[in-house]
């Protein structure tokens, strides 16, 4: 199956949301937000690692993602939050 050529932006409500994921998927987006979060708040790749139970590998990919995908600002705008002045260092020290 090919990717669509154009993308569409639907607007799925968080109950339709809850149907369509497994529990192991929804726990995957938690986590993802938590290490995000954690990013934000300027925590070391290792501490965050050990906060979120995942290794470092993880925490550099969801990092890379986050940042590629433009995550940091989609999140910022969505959640009307204050942008971080941390820039996301990998192996940064508290």
């Amino acid at each position: 199956m090919s990717k669509p050529s154009t993308e569409h932006n639907i607007n799925v409500p968080d109950h339709l949301i809850k149907e369509l994921l497994t529990d192991s998927e929804i726990r995957m987006v938690k986590q993802r937000l938590l290490i995000i979060n954690l990013l934000e708040e300027g925590l070391s790749i290792r501490k965050i690692a050990q906060q979120a139970k995942v290794g470092t590998d993880t925490v550099v990919r969801v990092a890379r993602m986050a940042e590629k995908r433009g995550l940091r600002r989609l999140l910022d705008k969505q959640l009307k939050t204050k942008k971080s002045k941390t820039p996301w260092i990998f192996g940064k020290s508290e």
